[in-house]
């Protein structure tokens, strides 16, 4: 996995559209594994509260698109053993596992994820600076999905608003995990870009969608907007 070059340009399908044409196959890698942590957390979470119909959706987007992407990139064992563990956590799903058993294979998963994440770090740049930028495209992906959620006061789509929510909760605790190490840098910084994610949090106040919109649009973009600006102030 270290050798994968940077400089890969990408092409635009689902979840595709934050990224930038420049993007490297190691943010790329990193960008989808995130999105596919992101579409398993709304799943489980919609199977503990009893909503298996939703459940099963957003655990097969975790196939269908982040997968997707993944295969085209990753080395073919890579890619198969990840298919095969991301399956473990739909066939829990699918089969109304107890929720135990659905943990479980979503650990099992994530550790996986967080294994391929370290081997595609690279030298020379700060494990937050890298770890910041991807967190950036996944709060970019939230926005989106907050977008196309909603029209006007109106709910046009409930699934692209728990995307959103998945996104931005992934996005939440990877922040968390890094904020010692920029505190080190920049402290000032790191504590607008927390700021600011955690009023992100606000657009998405349940895991199902409010009766309206719980935030504007400019003000949600407003605030991704916030945290790119407060994120040049740490060093490349």
């Amino acid at each position: 996995l270290m050798s994968l070059s940077v400089g890969w340009a990408v092409t635009a399908r689902a979840d595709t559209a934050v990224l930038p044409t420049t993007a490297s196959r190691e943010l790329t890698v990193r960008y989808f594994l995130l999105i596919a942590r992101g579409h398993l957390l709304t799943s489980i979470e919609l199977a503990k509260n009893g909503r298996a119909d939703q459940a099963v959706i957003h655990s097969r987007h975790a196939l269908d698109e982040a997968w997707q992407e993944l295969a085209r990139i990753l080395p073919a064992s890579d890619a198969q053993a990840l298919r095969q563990k991301i399956e473990a956590v739909n066939e829990t799903v699918a089969l109304k596992s107890t929720v135990a058993e659905i943990l479980a294979a979503n650990e099992a998963l994530k550790n996986y994820i967080e294994g391929l994440g370290r081997g595609l770090l690279r030298n020379g740049i700060s494990h937050h600076r890298q770890e910041l930028d991807v967190i950036i495209l996944l709060l970019r992906q939230a926005q989106a999905e907050y977008d196309e959620a909603w029209n006007g006061a109106q709910l046009g789509d409930q699934a692209e608003y728990q995307d959103g929510y998945g996104f931005i909760s992934i996005a939440r605790s990877e922040l968390r995990g890094i904020i010692p190490e920029m505190n080190t840098e920049n402290s000032g910084a790191a504590t607008e870009i927390q700021k600011s994610v955690d009023q992100m949090a606000h657009a998405w106040p349940t895991l199902q969608p409010p009766g309206h919109p719980a935030m504007s649009k400019p003000v949600l973009r407003a605030l991704v907007t916030a945290v790119e600006l407060n994120s040049r102030r740490f060093a490349r």
